[in-house]
C-alpha cells in the first residue's frame, strides 16, 4: 500500500520537507559567519524541521535544546553538559569535568551509553550553568566551531528572571560557538534582542521565518496527489484555501485528504472541506476546553475574526461585532497573541489555527 507523503506533528525532513530552499541557503551561510543567530516564527511553522535540517547538513557538531522542557538553573546546566555527553568522548570529558566548580553526578548506562546528569537540586546556583557553557567554547575550535541552538529560547524568563543577563556576561566572550536563539513568541524575543536595555540587544542577526510561499506550497502538494487525485491542482487549492498556507496545518489536511482518498476511496469533489470536518469533529473537546479558558472580550474578538475577514481593529468590525474601543480591541490581540491564539504577520491578524477557526464558525451556527 502506497504510504501516505503528508506528515505534521514531528519534524520533518526528507521527501516530507517543503521548500524552504532559500531559508536553507542563507541560515547555512550566516552559521559560517562569526554572528549569532536568533530565528523567531510562530509555533508549528517549521522552525524546528529547517533548523534540524540544517544542523545535519552542515557536519558541524551541534547542540540542541528545548528550553520549554528545562525546570530550572541546575536542570539547564544537566541537560546541556547531557547532550555535551553524546558528541565527545567520556575520557575527554572527565578531565574538564574535573574543573567544574560543582561537580555534577554522572551515571552511565552501560548498555544504551546514555547518560544521567545531575546538580545539586534546589540551589538555584548558576556556576554549573557557567561551567558547562564554558566547557562548550573550550571544546570548539576558531575552525571547527560548535553550534548551541537553544529553542524557546524566551523560557529563560520562567527560569529564572536574571538568567539572561548571566547567560550575555558568559556567552559574549566566546568565540569557538555559534549560537541559535529560537523563539515562537514574537514579542518577548524582540525584548530580548531588540530592547535597548536588555543585556542581548542586537547580539545577533534577526531572522523572522514566515509561511512558506503559496505558490511553492501548491507544488509541492501537488507533486504528491499525483497518481490518487482526478485533479491536484485543484485539491489543492481547495487545502490552501482553508488552511491559509500554513505549514502545520496545511500537512495536517493534506493528510487527512489523502487519507479519504486513498483508504476510504471517496471522490475527490468537496473532500477537503470533509476533510477539515473530521479534523474539527475530532478536536471538539480540544477546543472547548480552550474556548472554556478565555475571557468575554476574547470570545468576542475571536468569534468576529472566525466570521469575518475584515480586521479586527476596524471600526465596521467592531461595530458589526461589538466587541468595544478600538484599544480594547488591541490589547485583547496582543493576549492572544502571546497565547499563541492569533497570529500577527504584514497582513494583520488571524487566527492562527484553521480548524479551531472552523469549530467557533461551526458550534455558532448549529
Amino acid at each position: 500500500m502506497t504510504e501516505n507523503p503528508f506528515k505534521f506533528g514531528t519534524v520533518v525532513d526528507g521527501i516530507y520537507f517543503t521548500d524552504r530552499e532559500e531559508e536553507v541557503s542563507q541560515i547555512s551561510s550566516y552559521l559560517k559567519s562569526e554572528n549569532h543567530l536568533i530565528i523567531i516564527s510562530p509555533r508549528r511553522f517549521g522552525k524546528t524541521s529547517l533548523i534540524r535540517k540544517i544542523l545535519s547538513a552542515s557536519g558541524r557538531r551541534f547542540i540542541y535544546l528545548d528550553m520549554q522542557l528545562v525546570l530550572t538553573e541546575e536542570d539547564f546546566a544537566a541537560q546541556l553538559l547531557k547532550r555535551i555527553y553524546r558528541i565527545f568522548p567520556v575520557q575527554k570529558l572527565k578531565n574538564y569535568i574535573k574543573s567544574f566548580r560543582i561537580i555534577p553526578t554522572v551515571i552511565m548506562n552501560p548498555v544504551t551509553g546514555d547518560v544521567e546528569i545531575s546538580f545539586s537540586p534546589g540551589s538555584r546556583d548558576l556556576t554549573p550553568l557557567e561551567d558547562v557553557l564554558n566547557l562548550v567554547e573550550k571544546l570548539g575550535k576558531p575552525d571547527d566551531k560548535i553550534i548551541v541552538v537553544l529553542d524557546e529560547f524566551q523560557d529563560v524568563f520562567r527560569i529564572n528572571t536574571g538568567l539572561v543577563r548571566m547567560l550575555r556576561s558568559v556567552i559574549q566572550v566566546h568565540k569557538n560557538i555559534n549560537y541559535v536563539f529560537m523563539g515562537s513568541s514574537e514579542s518577548m524575543i524582540r525584548e530580548i534582542f531588540e530592547k535597548k536595555d536588555s543585556p542581548f540587544y542586537r547580539f545577533g542577526i534577526l531572522y523572522p521565518l514566515g509561511k512558506i510561499p503559496e505558490t511553492k506550497f501548491r507544488l509541492f502538494l501537488e507533486y504528491n496527489f499525483q497518481g490518487i487525485a482526478d485533479d491536484p491542482a485543484t485539491v489543492s487549492g481547495e487545502i490552501l484555501k482553508i488552511t491559509g498556507a500554513h505549514p502545520y496545518y496545511t500537512q495536517q489536511l493534506a493528510f487527512m485528504v489523502w487519507e479519504l482518498m486513498n483508504r476510504k476511496g471517496l471522490e475527490q469533489g468537496m473532500l477537503a472541506d470533509s476533510a477539515a470536518d473530521e479534523i474539527v469533529r475530532s478536536h471538539d473537546n480540544d477546543f472547548e476546553l480552550l474556548w472554556n479558558t478565555l475571557n468575554r472580550t476574547d470570545m468576542m474578538v475571536l468569534a468576529g475574526m472566525a466570521e469575518s475577514d475584515v480586521s479586527p481593529l476596524s471600526d465596521e468590525f467592531r461595530k458589526q461585532f461589538g466587541t468595544g474601543a478600538a484599544s480594547t480591541v488591541y490589547s485583547t490581540l496582543q493576549r492572544l497573541v502571546k497565547k499563541g491564539m492569533v497570529i500577527r504577520d504584514d497582513t494583520g491578524y488571524f487566527i492562527d489555527d484553521p480548524f479551531f477557526r472552523r469549530w467557533i464558525r461551526m458550534r455558532r451556527r448549529v
